[in-house]
C-alpha cells in the first residue's frame, strides 16, 4: 500500500480471537445458572401450594364447608368432610386438579400438618409453610395466603 491508501476495513485475528475467548468464559459461568433444574422444580412446588392454599380459602367460602389442608414433608391434600359439611372425617376432595400434590425434590416444612379453612374464609390457625427455601404465610384472621 502507498502512504496515500487506508486500511481496508475489519477485524485483525487477534480481536476475533479474543472475542471468542471472552464469550467462552460468559459462557461456561452462565450457562449453568439457566439450566439448574431444582430452582425451577423449586419455584413451581411454591406456586403449586400458594395456588392449592387459595383455592382451598375459596371453596371453604364458596361451599360452605370447612376445608382442610393436610401437608406430608413432600405433599399435601385438600379435603373435606364426607357427610356433610361440620361432621364426619375429612376425606381428599377429587374433583379437582389442584386438590393434590406431590412433589420428589422439594421438602414442605412443617413436615406434618393440617388446618381448616372455615365458611368465612378465615384459617384454624397462622401458618407458615417452607417450601423449599422460600415460605409463604396464611393470615388466621382473614385466610388470607401471602406468597410474596
Amino acid at each position: 500500500m502507498g502512504v496515500n491508501q487506508k486500511c481496508p476495513p475489519g477485524f485483525t485475528l487477534i480481536e476475533l480471537v479474543v472475542v471468542l475467548l471472552v464469550l467462552g468464559i460468559v459462557t461456561a459461568v452462565a450457562m449453568p445458572s439457566f439450566f439448574n433444574l431444582s430452582d425451577y422444580q423449586e419455584r413451581s412446588a411454591y406456586d403449586e401450594v400458594a395456588g392449592a392454599l387459595r383455592y382451598a380459602q375459596k371453596l371453604a367460602v364458596a361451599s360452605g364447608c370447612e376445608v382442610q389442608l393436610a401437608l406430608s414433608s413432600n405433599s399435601y391434600a385438600l379435603q373435606q368432610h364426607a357427610t356433610n359439611c361440620t361432621t364426619g372425617a375429612f376425606t381428599p376432595i377429587s374433583n379437582h386438579p389442584v386438590t393434590t400434590g406431590t412433589f420428589a425434590s422439594v421438602a414442605l416444612t412443617p413436615s406434618a400438618s393440617s388446618f381448616i379453612f372455615d365458611p368465612m374464609g378465615r384459617s384454624s390457625q397462622a401458618v407458615t409453610i417452607g417450601v423449599g427455601g422460600r415460605t409463604l404465610s396464611v393470615v388466621a384472621e382473614t385466610g388470607f395466603v401471602d406468597a410474596p
